[in-house]
């Protein structure tokens, strides 16, 4: 296994972890608290370790983003359009309660 291999084993690792901590935030609420942490910073926390693998992996040649910043932003502003149009799906089949 190489660093790269490495680095990727560890940011699938984070990626379940971050899955896990949503998991427990949507189980118990955002502000339950264990071990003196709530859900809501269990989750930033995460997302703040997966930041640091993406950046590691970054260092080591793995290019993650691999548009320029217009594009990059353009992808983002797509995907949560998606997201707001299955959100509004969701609404209308009476899934989502907004």
């Amino acid at each position: 296994m190489n660093k790269q291999e490495y680095l990727l084993v560890c940011l699938q690792e984070e990626c379940a972890e971050v899955i896990h901590a949503v998991s427990k935030a949507l189980r118990f609420g955002l502000e339950d608290v264990k071990d003196d942490v709530s859900n809501i910073n269990y989750i930033r926390q995460e997302l703040v370790d997966l930041q640091a693998v993406m950046d590691m992996l970054e260092e080591a040649g793995v290019c993650l983003d691999d548009a320029d910043n217009d594009e990059w932003h353009r992808l983002m502003k797509e995907k949560q359009m998606k997201v707001k149009k299955y959100m509004k799906y969701s609404k209308e089949k009476g899934c989502l309660t907004v």
